[in-house]
């Protein structure tokens, strides 16, 4: 049932869906009441099976926190969303929203009419050239995962991007906080960085997570991904460098040194985001490393990037401000901290008073916020309604007689638009015929050349003067198709016997010629260009080697009669894919 004093809150990952109950004490800060994660099978690169698998997680979620009915903040994946900081002029008010506008238009990869978009001012108030952050995500993309959340029977109270929800919950969490800190989210699919400082906020989403390193191990010991996701998590770490003693088992040890190459590639990234960040943005070098998502479990993964980056790295603590209800399992919500951290920071947003308070607004929470605000003006107006009824009664009863004229009429310019209708069905029907009988005119327009190709390719494969054709003939069911082209009458094959009547017709090709002997005194020279013909498009080589016999249907060997100058030979070749005679 659900708490109208509590604060639901859900992080879609792209392999892990988490939510969370908050509440809030009467000093304002947030307790934790309960949480749950889903984890969700196979690749997440994937896409098409993500949006089913998505609500299948989501719909398990919202049993295990029984939050249905209730309205809840969820935040998207920061891949999903483009993301942009864009320097302005000093402008303030209205002038802000317009130069912001056009910087979208000019930033955004999409029509500006096809995305849902928003932006915050990032830049010290003091600064006196203004930065902004935009983001933007197509419309369509955001309408989908929200119709996939409410499935489960819950109301959408606002959408937030995952860092976004990270910083904030960072700023919660780390009021102490006052070095230059960059918060690594490993995710699946991939992974946000957010730097933070004094006045400063940044962020970049790296297409590579914890999915790159389980498709690494899949490919090396050739695997498949849900086998190799499955020996990551029980017994996979990231390999140390150095002089490091290897792991007893050489299959565990070939596993951490496969994570830790997919791993370097993440901390080259890495490296070139930071010092984009320097000399781009101004900012100042990370001080201090806080890692969070679900890659932040995988063993070592601290010890390698404080190895690579020689800096302090620890797990962010997303529960270090957030009091614990008492009942709930706190030893559980405690181990699972470091991978909570968005959900802190979108229980802020349902409290208001946010430091970055970045919205993506489907169209639904867009028009149920729209009617809300409408509200107080419908009432008004059906109170106008309800007064003005009466007069208009009166009005009604002279104008009905009126309405009623008007509607004999349009009935009546209806019913010759129905005659209108039948008549173009008509046309239609007719169109049709005609286009069933075009389309016999354009077959024989593209099968015209079909017999000049033939042609052409018996010729070409003539490879000396040996052999020459007399006769190339078609046939059709053992009959000469010539003569039925020409009017004359069919005669029946060599056999006498007429083909079935249901049974499909048989093309074939009579090729009828004389050769001459070659050196050796044989009739090779027929059977290798009979070899030849085989392999041609026009025939089926495969068969021609079974049944050879049947293709060459008579060869003149000469025997006994040196002196003639050629000797016959006759072919018949079955014809594939024939042109069909109508």
């Amino acid at each position: 049932m659900a708490d109208p004093k509590s604060i639901a809150v859900i992080n879609l990952g792209s392999q892990r869906v988490t939510g969370a109950i908050f509440g809030k004490t009467p000093g304002g800060d947030l307790v934790l009441k309960r949480h749950a994660i889903i984890d969700m099978d196979g690749d997440p690169s994937v896409d098409v099976s993500r949006l089913p698998q998505l609500k299948v997680a989501v719909g398990e979620l919202i049993s295990a926190l029984k939050i249905k009915g209730q309205k809840v903040w969820y935040s998207v994946a920061g891949h999903t969303v483009f993301t942009r900081f864009v320097k302005l002029p000093p402008v303030q008010g209205d002038q802000m929203d317009q130069i912001v506008e056009f910087e979208a238009k000019q930033n955004v990869p999409f029509p500006i009419d096809e995305v849902t978009w928003d932006y915050e001012v990032v830049s010290d108030a003091a600064s006196i050239e203004k930065e902004v952050v935009l983001v933007a995500m197509k419309s369509d993309a955001l309408n989908e995962i929200h119709e996939q959340v409410v499935a489960g029977g819950v109301t959408g109270a606002g959408v937030d991007l995952a860092p976004a929800a990270l910083y904030n919950s960072f700023r919660y969490n780390y009021p102490d906080c006052g070095e230059p800190v960059l918060i690594v989210d490993l995710g699946a699919r991939s992974t946000n960085l957010v730097f933070v400082e004094d006045g400063k906020f940044f962020t970049r989403n790296l297409l590579v997570g914890g999915a790159a390193v389980t498709n690494a191990l899949a490919k090396e010991f050739g695997i498949s991904f849900a086998e190799a996701e499955a020996q990551k998590i029980s017994q996979g770490f990231v390999a140390l460098g150095g002089a490091v003693e290897d792991h007893p088992d050489e299959a565990i040890n070939a596993m951490s040194k496969v994570m830790r190459n997919s791993m370097t590639r993440l901390h080259s990234e890495v490296m070139r985001t930071i010092n984009y960040y320097r000399s781009n943005q101004s900012g100042a070098a990370p001080k201090r490393i806080l890692l969070t998502g679900g890659g932040a479990q995988m063993g070592y993964v601290a010890e390698f990037f404080s190895e690579k980056l020689k800096l302090p790295v620890e797990l962010f603590d997303s529960l270090r401000g957030v009091q614990i209800e008492r009942g709930a399992n706190e030893e559980a919500a405690r181990a699972a901290s470091a991978s909570l951290g968005e959900l802190s920071g979108l229980a802020l947003r349902g409290l208001g008073g946010c430091p970055l308070e970045l919205e993506l607004v489907p169209d639904a929470i867009f028009t149920s916020r729209d009617a809300a605000r409408r509200a107080p003006v419908l009432i008004m107006a059906g109170v106008c309604l309800f007064a003005a009824l009466g007069a208009s009664i009166f009005w009604c009863q002279k104008a009905q007689a009126t309405i009623e004229e008007r509607h004999r009429k349009l009935r009546s310019e209806g019913e010759g638009l129905l005659g209108i209708g039948r008549n173009i069905q008509a046309l239609e029907a007719e169109q049709g015929q005609l286009s069933a009988r075009a389309s016999q005119l354009q077959q024989i327009v593209q099968e015209r050349s079909w017999w000049v190709r033939l042609f052409d390719d018996l010729n070409k494969n003539f490879s000396n003067d040996l052999i020459w054709l007399t006769v190339v003939e078609p046939l059709k069911d053992n009959k000469p198709l010539t003569q039925s082209l020409w009017g004359g009458q069919e005669s029946e094959g060599a056999t006498g016997e007429k083909p079935a009547t249901n049974a499909a017709p048989k093309y074939e090709l009579r090729i009828q010629g004389l050769y001459r002997k070659n050196n050796d005194g044989d009739q090779q020279v027929v059977t290798d260009y009979a070899a030849k013909l085989s392999k041609l498009a026009w025939f089926d080589a495969a068969d021609f080697e079974t049944n050879k016999d049947s293709y060459i249907v008579k060869l003149d060997t000469g025997a006994g009669d040196e002196s003639r100058f050629a000797h016959q030979f006759e072919f018949k070749f079955p014809l594939k894919n024939p042109p069909q005679f109508k």
